[in-house]
């Protein structure tokens, strides 16, 4: 039966070889997701067969990820008898499109939940970078501006010595943390990532105006997909959050080898999803709750 364990930071290499293994554009199979979120989820992990499953708490419920690796069918009858031993409903989360056929056809009873708040924003990675063409004239106008007010600027990676002054930045970030936990928790994941950034093997990459941080991102890269964990601006200077993202992107995105990128969900804020979508993505990466029942 499957033994989960709590996810700790000497895991994640563990999950990340299977994330690189069997990409899905996703960005919750990413271990930058995980170290961003685990602890919030409650995530733990179990493997067999070579597959990776990963127990989550989301919306109150216990939920599984789709089997990630060599082995799906063995996966799941894994998922089938820890349900069963445990007395649990069998529900998976973060399902994509292309992994629905795969339980439709195994199981007898299949209730779909799409959780659009969880939805990932997918961009054509030369249109998001070039910004070319009408409908883009929104956020290339801000870039513009940007230019044009802050000549002094530098987008610079991330490197030992430029962390301290980041992590302050985050501690300093713009918003009143303390009336929302998810914003808070956020934060403070934020600062750890970057206090064990060479760790945890993550790109990234700070704005800087006249030589002080207004805003830095850091991501990665899964098959050819380049994915923003992080993302934070001073908006007291016009355009910064447009700037950190076109320059994010020149700096970790030339390869060929990328083709798209993903900018996550946007978890139901009106205000982000104005924005992500002002950026044209080609596709709103469908994810869902699924609740399965096998042998009615």
């Amino acid at each position: 039966m499957l033994n989960f364990k709590k996810i700790e930071r000497e895991d994640y290499p563990i999950l990340k070889a299977y994330f690189n293994a069997y990409p899905t554009r996703q960005c919750d199979r990413s271990v930058g997701t995980i170290i961003m979120w685990h602890e919030y989820y409650g995530n733990h992990y179990a493997i067999t067969d070579g597959t990776l499953i990963l127990l989550s708490k989301f919306k109150g419920k216990s939920c599984f990820s789709f089997p990630i690796g060599k082995n799906i069918q063995a996966g799941l009858d894994a998922i089938d008898e820890y349900c069963e031993k445990n007395n649990l409903p069998c529900v998976m989360c973060s399902v994509n499109k292309n992994e629905l056929p795969v339980l439709f056809k195994r199981y007898c009873y299949c209730v779909v939940e799409a959780d659009r708040d969880m939805f990932d924003y997918i961009y054509d990675k030369e249109s998001l970078m070039n910004l070319s063409g009408k409908k883009y004239s929104t956020p290339r106008n801000h870039i513009n501006k940007f230019l044009k007010l802050y000549k002094n600027f530098s987008f610079e990676p991330i490197t030992k010595e430029i962390i301290p002054e980041t992590i302050e930045f985050t501690k300093n970030f713009s918003f009143n943390s303390e009336k929302d936990d998810i914003a808070r928790y956020e934060l403070e994941r934020c600062i750890d990532v970057l206090e064990n950034y060479e760790e945890y093997g993550l790109l990234g990459g700070v704005l800087k105006v006249d030589g002080k941080i207004i805003g830095y991102s850091v991501g990665e890269i899964i098959g050819d997909t380049l994915i923003c964990h992080i993302e934070k601006a001073n908006i007291e200077y016009h355009g910064a959050y447009q700037m950190v993202t076109n320059q994010f992107l020149k700096m970790y995105a030339q390869s060929d080898e990328i083709k798209f990128v993903n900018r996550e969900d946007d978890s139901g804020d009106e205000g982000l999803r104005k924005a992500k979508l002002s950026y044209r993505p080609i596709e709103l990466l469908e994810k869902n709750t699924v609740y399965l029942k096998k042998g009615c």
